[in-house]
């Protein structure tokens, strides 16, 4: 996530923009983990 929020802010995009990705980001991860019913992988 702090890979994503540094490419978006070196993007010269506001911080709340590049928040707002990281946020999306983990509500796909964790709906899909939901949804699909598998483990959590830490290192995906």
């Amino acid at each position: 996530c702090k890979a994503l929020y540094e490419r978006i802010l070196e993007k010269k995009k506001c911080k709340k923009v590049a928040l707002i990705a990281v946020c999306n980001k983990l509500l796909r991860q964790a709906f899909g983990i939901l949804k699909n019913r598998i483990q959590y992988q830490q290192n995906y």
